[in-house]
């Protein structure tokens, strides 16, 4: 029995040496677990840290969309307006397009006329240099033509006057020389 009890103990002592070394590598694998643990402590700390981060991101996040939404409504907006005003821009244009082209056209029909005009007045301005000068020949002909009758009128005159002396001594003659109007002087 003290065999018995000596082979008990002895694998008394060889469990415990297994346990112990059992023990220490549990406690080994303890710490290790340990750091783990706290590695995996820190890491949903910093984990969760950055989930709130993210969710703070997300939330401003969301306000920009919104922002943005809020943004884009009112660019369309302005863009529906913008293109009214263009479209109204247009139609005035289209309109002062066609009034300027019948501006042009009154003033390309004024223009034609000033130009028939001129040459309207330049041909009764040649009309008027013949007139002029067929008037300038028909004054020197008429100036010619009154000196010739001025010379044939105080021609006439001249040997009417001597008729008329002659014929006015004829009855005066009294038988003298005396009373007798003298013809030479002519």
């Amino acid at each position: 029995m003290y065999l018995a009890i000596s082979a008990v103990a002895a694998m008394c002592a060889f469990l415990a040496a297994v346990q112990t070394r059992n023990t220490k590598r549990l406690g080994e694998d303890l710490r290790v677990k340990t750091v783990e643990a706290e590695s995996f402590q820190l890491t949903a700390r910093t984990m969760e840290q950055r989930l709130h981060t993210e969710e703070a991101a997300r939330m401003q996040l969301a306000d920009r969309i919104t922002k943005v939404e809020t943004a884009l409504r009112e660019s369309e907006d302005t863009a529906c307006r913008l293109r009214q005003e263009l479209q109204t821009g247009r139609k005035a244009a289209k309109e002062l397009q066609e009034e300027l082209d019948s501006t042009k056209d009154a003033h390309d029909a004024a223009i034609s006329a000033m130009w028939s005009a001129r040459n309207e007045v330049d041909n009764l301005k040649q009309e008027n240099g013949k007139l002029t000068e067929a008037l300038n020949t028909e004054r020197e002909a008429a100036e010619h033509l009154r000196e010739e009758l001025l010379k044939e009128q105080a021609y006439r005159l001249s040997t009417e006057g001597r008729i008329m002396r002659e014929v006015n001594n004829l009855l005066c003659y009294d038988g003298t020389a005396h009373g007798q109007e003298d013809l030479s002087d002519e």
